[in-house]
């Protein structure tokens, strides 16, 4: 006999692995905040995304930017603006986004990428440099965005809190299995 409910929570369940699978392209949101009180000295925030060695292609979306940012500069595959933020490629060569900020305060941003896991991976990150362009205290954040891994968040500096946002899809992936598993014991009552 044939279930029309069971054929449909069996492709729904379907739809949603496939969902789920999607994040293997496109990383997790991550929240960035870097506190700049102590470091009076500071003049540029520097963002930058490269590809090691023989790395698959890679895109970083730098948004959401908060703080005192005065100006901005672009080398290699970024483009954007301060209110609109920034994409960053991955390709050969030195790929960046140079912020100028006034120091003393707060900056944030959100930065995610869309990669393809390929290649030898790639690196996210972010410097913080005095008027002479000289790094202060070495990479304050870095995110390696290695193929078939997990994304590796290193934060060294206590000014500086990332924290990562869950996708959309695992969020439905989540409440399709919760909304699968009520339906599934409804009908195991009856």
């Amino acid at each position: 006999m044939f279930n029309t409910k069971a054929l449909f929570a069996r492709a729904l369940l379907a739809l949603t692995l496939a969902v789920g699978a999607m994040p293997a392209f496109a990383g997790p949101l991550y929240k960035v905040a870097i506190d700049t009180t102590s470091f009076a000295t500071a003049r540029f925030l520097d963002l930058q995304f490269l590809g090691l060695g023989s790395a698959g292609p890679a895109t970083a979306h730098v948004t959401g930017l908060g703080g005192d940012f005065t100006g901005f500069s672009l080398e290699g595959e970024a483009t954007g603006d301060l209110p609109g933020g920034f994409t960053i490629g991955n390709g050969g060569g030195f790929n960046a986004v140079l912020l100028d900020l006034q120091p003393g305060g707060l900056f944030q941003f959100e930065v995610s990428f869309d990669r393809a896991d390929l290649g030898d991976g790639t690196t996210f990150s972010i410097g913080l440099l005095d008027e002479t362009y000289e790094n202060l205290l070495g990479a304050l954040v870095r995110i390696e965005l290695m193929p078939g891994m997990a994304d590796v968040v290193d934060v060294p500096n206590g000014a500086v809190n990332v924290t990562a946002v869950p996708e959309p899809s695992d969020w439905a992936l989540l409440a399709t299995g919760l909304l699968l598993l009520g339906v599934t014991r409804r009908y195991a009552r009856r």
